[in-house]
């Protein structure tokens, strides 16, 4: 036999072992026994289940109900203040950050206006330099020319 036979011989067995256990599993808890007037425990001894016992577990059942209803609406409400809180966090952190930005735009804007400052200063002390340049040659040579004429 190859492969592919053995899975399918296989997979029918399964399938057949299946339904033998639905089949048991069906007529075992069927209307003979639905007599439910003990419940036999997994652990420790039978417990008998009489109709005040049956009520007071409704009872019980409905009150635990109660009182998780209201602590999923406690819940809830406590997550829209925590909601509430945290979208004006937000708001507030927004509202920094376009403060921040606009304070670095006005540095900018400043040092920008202080670069061009000092670049004009720059030039202008050049161009002082500059004027002075030559009116010190003109000195050196008016010097110059006396040294020579003492010379002579």
């Amino acid at each position: 036999m190859n492969n592919f036979t053995k899975s399918i011989v296989y997979s029918g067995v399964v399938l057949a072992a299946g339904l033998v256990a639905i089949f048991a599993i069906y007529n075992n808890a069927g209307p003979s026994n639905s007599d439910l007037s003990y419940i036999e425990p997994a652990a420790g001894s039978e417990a008998a289940m009489t109709e005040s016992t049956a009520s007071e577990a409704s009872d019980a059942a409905i009150s635990n109900m109660d009182g998780a209803v209201d602590a999923a609406t406690q819940a809830a409400s406590e997550a829209e203040e925590f909601a509430n809180d945290a979208a004006e966090a937000a708001d507030a952190a927004a509202d920094e950050a376009v403060n921040a930005v606009k304070e670095a735009q006005d540095a900018e804007a400043a040092s920008a206006e202080a670069q061009e400052a000092a670049q004009n200063a720059a030039q202008s002390e050049a161009d002082a330099q500059n004027a002075a340049e030559p009116a010190a040659g003109s000195e050196a040579d008016a010097q110059e020319s006396e040294m020579e004429d003492a010379a002579q």
